[in-house]
C-alpha cells in the first residue's frame, strides 16, 4: 500500500503528460531552455542529436532528444540586465509584464524588418552544432535601435534555432 514514485527526466515526463505516446508528434518542453523530443520506432543517425535513447521516454519507441541550452534565460537576461527604464515603466504604467509589452511591441514588427540579428548561442549550442562553447551574438543595432528590435531579434533567433532542429 506505499505509493512509489518513478524517477524520470522532466522534459521526458512532459512527452506522455501532453499525449504524445506514438511516433509522429514533436513535443517542446520549454522554459529556461527548450528540449525538443521525438518518438520513432527505429533507430536513426540524425546530425546533432543530443541523444537517442530505446525506451528512453516512451517503452517500445526510441526517444529522440535535441535542444536549445537557453531560451527563457535569454529574455531573463534582456529584462533584468538592459531594457531601459522607460519600457520599465510603459508596462508598468500598462499593468503588464515587461515582457508582454516589448512583446506586443515586437509582434508589430515583420520578419527582420528592423535589420537586427542575433543567434541563440548565448549558453552554447545544443543541437545541432554541440558545442558548448559558442556564445550569443547581435548585429545590425544602431543607435536608433529600440528595446522591442532587439526583444524581436531573440525571439526570431529562437524559432531559427528551432527550425534547424527540427529541419535536421
Amino acid at each position: 500500500g506505499i505509493a512509489i514514485a518513478v524517477g524520470n527526466v522532466d522534459a521526458h515526463a512532459a512527452v506522455p503528460a501532453v499525449g504524445v505516446v506514438t511516433p509522429g508528434k514533436l513535443v517542446m518542453a520549454m522554459g529556461t531552455s527548450i528540449c525538443h523530443m521525438l518518438l520513432g520506432s527505429e533507430e536513426k543517425q540524425v546530425e546533432g542529436m543530443c541523444g537517442v535513447v530505446e525506451d528512453g521516454i516512451i517503452p517500445g519507441y526510441y526517444g529522440y532528444e535535441a535542444g536549445q541550452s537557453a531560451v527563457g534565460d535569454i529574455f531573463a537576461w534582456y529584462v533584468d540586465e538592459a531594457v531601459p527604464a522607460y519600457v520599465v515603466e510603459a508596462a508598468k504604467q500598462e499593468g503588464i509584464s515587461i515582457h508582454e509589452w516589448l512583446e506586443k511591441k515586437a509582434s508589430e514588427l515583420n520578419v527582420g524588418e528592423s535589420g537586427v540579428l542575433a543567434l541563440d548561442w548565448w549558453n552554447g549550442n545544443r543541437s545541432v552544432l554541440v558545442d558548448t562553447d559558442l556564445t550569443g551574438m547581435m548585429v545590425g543595432l544602431t543607435l536608433l535601435t529600440k528595446p522591442y528590435e532587439v526583444y524581436r531579434a531573440l525571439l526570431e533567433a529562437t524559432a531559427f534555432g528551432t527550425r534547424k532542429i527540427v529541419e535536421a
